[in-house]
């Protein structure tokens, strides 16, 4: 099963990104073209589908569930921030979830 991870949407008049980021957090952008609704529970739009550009984003619960753990035993053994977030995006990478071309340290 899929879980929302982020409900974000761009308005392609004016520019704005906008999120919801709870049920029933309803939020237009600055020229009132489009909207958002709905937050991690559901994705709803209004407006017209010409003027959004959909950048929600979604994952597998249990990917996400493995990458919340990853977060945590970084936390538990002292990391600071910059270690916890190498420490989810090798819990991304272990799931085949990266594109790791975008990683790589070879020039090419």
């Amino acid at each position: 099963m899929k879980t929302i991870i982020q409900n974000e949407a761009q308005c392609k008049k004016c520019g704005d990104i906008i999120w919801s980021g709870h049920r029933h957090d309803f939020k237009s952008c600055s020229c009132g073209a489009i909207s958002v609704d709905g937050g991690r529970d559901y994705i709803r739009r209004c407006g017209s589908p010409d003027d959004i550009i959909e950048r929600s984003m979604s994952m597998d619960s249990y990917h996400l569930a493995l990458t919340v753990d990853a977060a945590k035993q970084m936390r538990e053994v002292g990391r600071n921030d910059l270690g916890i977030v190498l420490g989810v995006i090798r819990s991304l990478r272990d799931s085949n979830l990266l594109d790791l071309k975008l990683f790589t340290n070879q020039d090419k």
